[in-house]
């Protein structure tokens, strides 16, 4: 029995004309470390003896919990790790997920000896008095690789830079600070690392002949810039002569470029990449979208950025039921956060020198705080909006009703 309860069948046997009582109980591989008891009585229940015939015994050992590192402090998953004693192997195990290895041992000396894609990493001697959790450092290294690109004299690190492992065959990628991590090589062993982007041919190529046996090995590649010239014109494609600002933004995010035109052209060096490029002009310290594109720059690249919208003069027309010009309306512009000044007229409005794009036109006639008409219009040329207001007419100067009109 073990704690009360028996853990074998029991076993009828006769005691040999020497007394012997020979019964074999195997001690299986998974059994609880502590006293186990061994009861012998009479089956006819005939012989009483005292003190009766039974014995204890103990299966000795502790748990033991090993936790795989690298040189860095970090668990290692799927470390072989084996145990020996006396150069007999006792326990053969993988660590798992969170680099720990779950065993049982007996009191006494061990060597360990780990494993790590079929290279030994780490052989130490443990001696068990006790149960323990145990760290097993494993002679692996951790590869720390920065991907910048040098703009205008500045260092900026390149997100999602794929650099690939040739004798690991594997591929980590830059976060948003240009950093991507190998973790757990075997060292003494040579790398080599290509760098790329959107998956273009590497612009980089990095040979490592032996890597170090050292927590953090850091590697810095260089990402190549490359010059963009934007050419923004007018609708008749001619140069806008206003400072205009143009916006360079990755398609992936991370890289973010911003310079102001000069005569109509704005140059920026970017990192290769691919990006959308944005030209916008101010108005009452608003700056507003004249245009976007996107374009692949893995090499010196002019693009020309005609903006349709920009310096447009636009007329709005308010008529009557007739057709005629309505005297003493308030017209009021807006695009997106910009409203242009009302403009009180005889009918005829015209703002200049304008953004266009979805504008929204509110008239208000002569006298009224609640607005008569709201529409909205896309712009995008130079041209006269006519808004006929078919409930009024203009009779002798006066604003009249058109039903009033019918009725008289």
């Amino acid at each position: 029995t073990f704690q009360g309860t028996t853990i074998d069948p029991k076993v009828s046997v006769n005691a040999t004309k020497g007394g012997l009582i020979a019964a074999n109980w195997p001690i299986p591989s998974n059994a609880s470390i502590g006293t186990y008891t061994i009861n012998i009585t009479s089956t006819l229940n005939v012989t009483r003896k005292n003190p009766p015939d039974i014995q204890s015994f103990m299966v000795p050992g502790f748990y033991i919990n090993i936790t795989t590192r690298n040189l860095a402090r970090e668990i290692v998953p799927n470390v072989a790790v084996q145990v020996f004693e006396d150069k007999k192997s006792v326990v053969n195990a993988t660590s798992t997920s969170k680099g720990l290895v779950q065993m049982k041992l007996e009191i006494g000396n061990y060597t360990c000896r780990a494993f790590y894609k079929g290279e030994k990493v780490s052989e130490s001697s443990i001696n068990v008095t006790k149960a323990d959790w145990l760290d097993f450092d494993c002679n692996l290294t951790n590869l720390k690789i920065l991907v910048i690109a040098v703009v205008d004299g500045v260092e900026i690190g390149v997100p999602e830079a794929k650099i690939y492992l040739t004798r690991e065959n594997k591929t980590v990628i830059t976060d948003i600070n240009g950093t991507a991590v190998a973790h757990s090589l075997l060292p003494n062993y040579s790398y080599v690392l290509n760098a790329s982007r959107y998956d273009m041919p590497p612009f980089n190529t990095t040979n490592i002949q032996q890597l170090p046996t050292k927590d953090w090995v850091n590697i810095t590649i260089i990402c190549p810039t490359v010059k963009l010239e934007a050419y923004v014109t007018d609708g008749q494609k001619q140069p806008i002569a206003e400072e205009l600002m143009v916006r360079v933004q990755e398609l992936m995010g991370g890289l973010y470029y911003q310079n102001n035109t000069l005569n109509g052209t704005a140059v920026i060096n970017c990192a290769i990449g691919r990006y959308k490029i944005e030209v916008y002009g101010k108005r009452a310290n608003n700056y507003l979208k004249l245009n976007e594109t996107t374009v692949n720059l893995f090499e010196e690249t002019q693009i020309p950025m005609v903006c349709k919208i920009y310096g447009l003069n636009m007329s709005i027309k308010v008529i009557d039921y007739f057709g005629q010009l309505i005297p003493n309306v308030n017209v009021e512009l807006q695009r997106e956060n910009l409203q242009y000044p009302p403009s009180e007229s005889n009918g005829l409005v015209t703002f200049n020198n304008i953004i266009g794009g979805d504008m929204r036109i509110t008239v208000y006639l002569s006298g009224q705080s609640n607005p008569c008409v709201t529409l909205t219009s896309f712009v995008d040329s130079s041209k006269v909006i006519e808004i006929k207001l078919e409930k009024y007419v203009v009779l002798a100067g006066f604003l009249v009703e058109t039903s009033s009109l019918t009725t008289a």
